[in-house]
C-alpha cells in the first residue's frame, strides 16, 4: 500500500487539487479574475510545454507556435458553435446542445488536427530549412494566420470569437459544473503527461540523442 501511495502521490495530489479547485469554483469561493488567471496559466502551461518539445527537445527554432494553437482553438471553437449553439451567423444548431459536454474532447482533437495541417502547410516547403531561416518561416507563418483571423469579420475579427460561451453554458445547462476550469485542468495535467511519457519512451530519448548528435556535429 506504501508502494503505491509513492508511486501515484503526484497523481493523487493532482486529483485533490483540481477537486479542491472545482469545488470553490462551482461555490463560487474562488472570483472569475482568479479563475481566468488560473485558465490562461493552463493554457500557457500547454503552450510552453509543447513548445519545449520543439524547440528543447527536438532543437528546432520554431517561433510559429501561437499561430498553430490559434488555429486549432479558432477551429473547435467554431465548429462547437456550429454545432451546439444558435448563433446569427451560423444559425440553428446542428445537434442537440445537451450532447456539447459529452462531443468537446472530440471538437478539441478536430482543432488539434488542424493545427497539425496547418503546421504540415509550413513544415512541407521549409523541410531542410534549420536555425534563423526557420525561425523567420514560422514567424511569418505566425502574422499570417494572425492578419488572416483579424480580418475575417464572421469570426469577429479582432474583438476575437464570442461564440463559445454559449457552448459552455449548454454544458453548465446538462450538468451544472464549472466546466471550463474542469477541461482546461484535465488537457493541462494531460499534455504534460503525455510528454513526459514521449520524452522517457525509447524513440523520444532516441530523437534527443540525435540531435545531440547533429549538434556536435557541427
Amino acid at each position: 500500500m506504501k508502494s503505491i501511495l509513492q508511486r501515484y502521490s503526484v497523481h493523487l495530489l493532482l486529483v485533490l487539487f483540481g477537486g479542491i479547485i472545482t469545488y470553490f469554483a462551482y461555490q463560487e469561493a474562488i472570483g472569475l479574475y482568479v479563475l481566468s488567471v488560473m485558465m490562461f496559466m493552463g493554457v500557457n502551461i500547454i503552450l510552453s510545454t509543447s513548445l519545449n518539445l520543439v524547440n528543447g527537445n527536438m532543437g528546432e527554432f520554431s517561433c510559429g507556435h501561437a499561430g498553430f494553437m490559434c488555429v486549432g482553438a479558432y477551429v473547435s471553437s467554431i465548429l462547437g458553435v456550429l454545432l451546439f449553439s444558435k448563433d446569427k451567423v451560423f444559425g440553428a444548431p446542428l445537434l442537440d446542445p445537451g450532447l456539447a459536454i459529452y462531443c468537446f474532447p472530440l471538437l478539441i482533437l478536430v482543432g488539434g488536427i488542424a493545427a497539425a495541417v496547418a503546421g504540415l502547410l509550413v513544415a512541407l516547403p521549409s523541410y531542410k530549412t534549420r536555425g534563423d531561416y526557420l525561425a523567420i518561416i514560422t514567424i511569418a507563418a505566425n502574422y499570417i494566420i494572425i492578419s488572416l483571423i483579424e480580418n475575417l469579420g464572421v469570426i469577429g475579427g479582432s474583438r476575437g470569437f464570442m461564440g463559445m460561451k454559449k457552448v459552455v453554458n449548454a454544458m453548465g445547462d446538462t450538468i451544472d459544473l464549472p466546466w471550463m476550469v474542469i477541461w482546461v485542468f484535465l488537457f493541462t495535467v494531460f499534455t504534460v503527461w503525455i510528454l513526459r511519457r514521449y520524452n522517457s519512451s525509447t524513440f523520444g530519448k532516441g530523437y534527443q540523442l540525435s540531435v545531440r548528435m547533429r549538434w556536435l556535429r557541427k
